[in-house]
C-alpha cells in the first residue's frame, strides 16, 4: 500500500512530500541528536527516491560525522533530515510532518 505524507519547516521555505510506507518512529538519544534538537531525535525514514523536496536550496547540510549529514532549514533553523552517505534511506524528523503519522 502506497502512502503520501507532506511536511515543512517552521517558516515554510522547505516543503517535502514522501511517497511510500514510512518506517516506525525511532528516537535517538546520542549527543549530536540532543545538541541539534534540545532533547532527542524522533524520526521516521523513507527511500531517498521517494522524497521530493520543494525549496531544496533552502536546506543547509551539515556533515556531522564521517558517515552522515544533517539537513536543516537555513532560514528558520528547523531540523529536518538525517542522511547516511551510504544507503538508500533518509530520515525525516517526525515533528516536521504537517499531519499526524500512523506509524
Amino acid at each position: 500500500m502506497s502512502e503520501c505524507h507532506e511536511g515543512s519547516c517552521l517558516c515554510g521555505a522547505v516543503r517535502f512530500r514522501t511517497k511510500g510506507v514510512l518506517r516506525e518512529i525511532v528516537a535517538c538519544h546520542c549527543g549530536q541528536c540532543r545538541k541539534q534538537t534540545g532533547l532527542y531525535y524522533a524520526a521516521t525514514n523513507v527511500k531517498k527516491t521517494a522524497l521530493e523536496i520543494e525549496g531544496a536550496d533552502a536546506v543547509t547540510w551539515y556533515k556531522a560525522s564521517s558517515f552522515a549529514r544533517r539537513g536543516f532549514c537555513g532560514t528558520c533553523g528547523s531540523a529536518l533530515f538525517w542522511e547516511a552517505e551510504e544507503g538508500d534511506f533518509i530520515s525525516i524528523l517526525a515533528g516536521a510532518f504537517d499531519t499526524p503519522l500512523d506509524v
